[in-house]
C-alpha cells in the first residue's frame, strides 16, 4: 500500500484518514478480547490502532444510520460508562 505525503511532511494512508495535526485524542475502554483482535490486526497489517478504529469507525457510520446504530447498541448491552 503506498502512503499519501502531506503538505506538511506527516504522511497518512488517504486523505480520509488524519494525519496527527487534525487528530483528537478519544481514551475508550475495550475488552480485553477486542483489544486483542485491535492489537493483531494493527501489527499484522503494520499500521497503527488508531487508524483501524478511524477506518471501522468510518465504515460503520457509512453503512448504518444514526437511529439504527443506536438501536442495535442498545439492543447489545450498550451503555454509558462513567466513573
Amino acid at each position: 500500500m503506498t502512503r499519501a505525503k502531506r503538505s506538511e511532511g506527516t504522511e497518512a494512508l488517504s486523505p480520509q484518514i488524519g494525519g496527527s495535526q487534525d487528530a483528537q485524542r478519544f481514551t475508550v475502554n475495550l475488552s480485553a478480547e477486542a483489544a486483542k483482535q485491535l492489537s493483531e490486526i494493527a501489527s499484522t497489517h503494520r499500521v497503527s490502532e488508531s487508524s483501524v478504529v478511524e477506518v471501522a469507525l468510518r465504515q460503520l457510520f457509512r453503512r448504518v444510520s444514526g437511529p439504527a446504530l443506536g438501536a442495535f447498541l442498545r439492543d447489545h448491552g450498550a451503555c454509558l460508562r462513567r466513573r
